[in-house]
């Protein structure tokens, strides 16, 4: 039996990934700012006969703090960690810029610094583990430069730039922990499910008619959370032997791309040390 932690586990491919572990036989905690959705998937555990290895915790992963937490409950109550699945992004349309509690920008705080102090946080855990893997669900293989100006894209914000950005920011967040895996004992994995038919598709739309038009796309292009998890419970199942891979989908990102540069990995991985 496994023990798996998965971020963003009550809605989307987290909570289809969830399940799915569940029924493999495995221990898993959930992340999630939910109590409704939290208690729903402990009464899916129930129901699967595997509510002794289900934990939901509730937090917010936007502050810095809350996921310091989630890593003292878990260097606590846990001998090792075998598998990291950072699902947790803010998808909503905003017209403004929203402002944590911390002081920094909501979707450069959950989408790439919650998975910064996660990957890092948890690094001496997941060592214990026979087969440590951390898989990253972002937007691995497509172009795209950071904006060094402005890391947390808050000046003349736009939450879809915003998005874009945080998924180049998580391209070196991965390449930095592959630099500082020493042992290279952990399998860090990106992941681009591409479309996937979640709430947050349709509420990343501006107004109605984009609503629409989002809903007819997705219905034609976009798979269901169910479907799109298949790749990932393979890659599970069978890791590549790479220490450091992307996938676009099941096919593999070719990691000499611009936007998985060394260079700026350390510089990226500096600038975040000197936010938090």
């Amino acid at each position: 039996m496994k023990t798996i932690l998965i971020t963003g586990g009550t809605d989307g491919m987290g909570k289809a990934l969830a399940i799915t572990q569940l029924k493999n036989g495995h221990r898993v905690i959930i992340v999630g700012r939910s109590k409704d959705k939290g208690a729903q998937f402990i009464n899916e555990a129930k129901q699967l006969n595997a509510s002794n290895r289900a934990v939901f915790l509730e937090a917010d992963l936007s502050l810095i703090s809350e996921n310091k937490r989630i890593i003292e409950f878990m260097e606590q109550e846990m001998k090792a960690l075998d598998t990291l699945i950072l699902t947790a992004a803010d998808q909503s349309f905003r017209p403004n810029k929203r402002e944590t509690k911390e002081g920094f920008e909501f979707t450069f705080a959950l989408y790439y610094l919650s998975r910064h102090v996660l990957s890092y946080g948890l690094k001496t855990l997941m060592e214990k583990s026979k087969e440590p893997i951390i898989i990253n669900i972002s937007a691995p293989g497509l172009k795209g430069e950071v904006n060094w100006d402005d890391i947390q894209m808050s000046q003349n914000f736009d939450s879809t730039k915003a998005q874009r950005h945080g998924s180049r920011l998580n391209d070196l967040l991965a390449v930095s922990f592959e630099e500082k895996n020493e042992a290279k004992h952990i399998k860090y994995i990106l992941f681009n499910p591409w479309a996937v038919r979640t709430t947050g598709a349709n509420a990343s739309a501006k107004n109605k008619m984009q609503q629409r038009i989002n809903a007819f796309i997705y219905k034609l292009i976009g798979k269901s959370p169910a479907e799109a998890i298949l790749p990932v419970i393979d890659l599970l199942d069978a890791p590549p032997k790479a220490t450091l891979s992307a996938y676009l989908q099941r096919k593999e990102v070719n990691l000499s791309m611009p936007t998985f540069e060394k260079n700026k990995a350390e510089r990226l991985f500096n600038e975040t040390n000197r936010l938090i």
